[in-house]
C-alpha cells in the first residue's frame, strides 16, 4: 500500500496513458449543408409502426387477446351498456369461438366474457372495422345535418326580425358559433 500524500499528476493510469497518446482525427469525407439539413429536419417513425413487438399500452385489448386484424376492440361500461344498449357492439366470448383466443386466463368471467376490473368491471366487445367506419361517416353526416340546421335557423330568424315580425326588436349582427376555431376530437385531456 502506498504511503504519503498523493499528488495530483504524478501516477500515470492506463486510462491516462490511453487518453494522452490517442490518435488524431482524420478528415474522412464532407457532408453537403443539404444533406445535413434533410438529416436534421427528418423525423423518425414512430416505434410502433416500425417494431410489431413494441409494448402496447396496458389498456390495450389485443395484449391480452388474439383476434383478427378487421376486428375493433373496445372495452364497455356494463352500465352505460345497461343504459344505452350494446349499439351493434357484440360481446367477446372467453371461450367457445375459434376467430377469438384469450391469452390472459384470469379475465374470463363466469358469463363467458372477457373483463378487466373483476367480474362487475368493463368487458371486451368488438365489431368489424368497416363497420365502425361506416357508423363514423353515419354520424359525421348527421352532425353535418344538425348543425346545418341549426345556421338555417338563425338565418330565418334574422330575417324575420328584418322584416319587423317582432315588435320593436332590431338586430345588427348574428353569427352562428359552429365556425369555432376548436374541435370537440382535439380537446382531449
Amino acid at each position: 500500500m502506498p504511503t504519503g500524500t498523493p499528488r495530483i499528476g504524478s501516477a500515470r493510469t492506463s486510462a491516462a496513458e490511453e487518453l494522452t497518446t490517442a490518435p488524431e482525427a482524420k478528415v474522412l469525407g464532407t457532408i453537403s449543408a443539404e444533406k445535413l439539413q434533410q438529416l436534421v429536419e427528418k423525423e423518425p417513425p414512430p416505434p410502433w409502426e416500425t417494431d410489431p413487438r413494441y409494448f402496447r399500452h396496458n389498456t390495450d385489448a389485443r395484449r391480452f387477446v388474439k383476434v383478427p386484424d378487421n376486428v375493433e376492440l373496445r372495452w364497455l361500461n356494463p352500465k352505460v351498456v345497461n343504459i344505452s344498449g350494446m349499439r351493434d357492439w357484440q360481446a367477446v366470448p372467453a371461450q367457445g369461438d375459434t376467430r377469438f383466443r384469450l391469452i390472459n386466463k384470469s379475465m374470463r368471467a363466469p358469463d363467458n366474457t372477457i373483463r378487466r376490473g373483476g367480474h362487475e368491471g368493463d368487458f371486451l366487445a368488438w365489431m368489424y372495422k368497416s363497420w365502425v367506419e361506416s357508423r363514423s361517416l353515419v354520424k359525421a353526416a348527421k352532425v353535418r345535418r344538425t348543425t346545418q340546421s341549426a345556421v338555417d335557423r338563425q338565418e330565418s330568424l334574422k330575417e324575420e326580425i328584418r322584416r319587423g315580425s317582432f315588435n320593436q326588436v332590431e338586430l345588427e349582427s348574428a353569427v352562428h358559433p359552429t365556425h369555432t376555431i376548436g374541435e370537440g376530437r382535439s380537446m382531449v385531456d
